[in-house]
């Protein structure tokens, strides 16, 4: 290590670059916004669920509404034949008695078949009624996941560019503070690693990794000045003493 002990200036400039460091990872962490991008992944299984379902229901609804109007087409049919019927039986030309009943029978199950076929008629419109309920209603609640959506991605855009604005704050006192730092740590303090390059020791552990210092290194801390340099016998960090 080309610097062992720093002076007070220096000592100061890299506890104030290490506390630094330590807000940039926490905003990087940040950035991720783990919780706003778990919510968005959900909204979207929902919606997609959500069309599904208003797919399915709408088809529903038009399968009935297509059956309420068939239905109504054979009962004005069978309206029809009734009426063309009860004509030719008031006219009665050329018939005989038996014509005349089973014009009257036929009549009479015309008339059944087209009470059965309106009763068919009115339950195909309730259903087509009941299923274009569900339909509003999931339409409504598609359109609430949806608004749900638009305003987490303006959220997470507005959060997005105020931690941008502090990590760009923070990066930029980093690289004022690096200056007032020994030239030959620059390249050290720039190596980027599963720990921070830097850090200092909080209740006799590193403040990068969190393991305690052996005996020999926690001595040798100990024994350091103020400003003084040691490497973590754990994970390599460089630790600054600060009293």
């Amino acid at each position: 290590m080309a610097e062992t002990q720093l002076t007070a200036e220096q000592t100061t400039a890299l506890r104030d670059w290490i506390e630094e460091g330590a807000q940039v990872r926490a905003l990087h962490h940040e950035a991720k916004q783990t919780e706003r991008l778990e919510e968005l992944r959900s909204l979207a299984q929902q919606h997609g669920e959500t069309k599904a379902a208003l797919e399915d229901q709408t088809a529903t609804q038009q399968q009935h509404a297509a059956a309420a109007r068939a239905a109504e087409n054979r009962a004005d049919d069978l309206r029809e034949r009734v009426t063309r019927t009860e004509t030719k039986l008031n006219d009665g030309t050329g018939l005989v008695s038996r014509d005349l009943l089973a014009l009257q029978d036929e009549i009479a199950g015309l008339r059944a078949t087209i009470e059965e076929v309106e009763l068919e008629e009115m339950e195909e419109l309730e259903a087509a009624d009941a299923a274009e309920a569900r339909v509003a209603e999931t339409r409504a609640q598609a359109e609430q996941i949806a608004e749900r959506g638009r305003l987490l991605q303006q959220e997470r855009a507005s959060e997005g560019e105020r931690i941008a604005g502090e990590l760009a704050a923070h990066e930029q006192m980093r690289t004022e503070l690096l200056a007032r730092i020994p030239a030959s740590l620059h390249g050290r303090l720039r190596t980027e690693g599963d720990y921070p390059p830097a850090a200092v020791v909080t209740a006799g552990a590193c403040g990068a990794c969190g393991a305690q210092l052996s005996g020999v290194i926690a001595d040798t801390y100990r024994n350091l000045e103020v400003g003084g340099l040691l490497d973590c016998d754990s994970c390599g960090t460089l630790l600054l003493k600060l009293a």
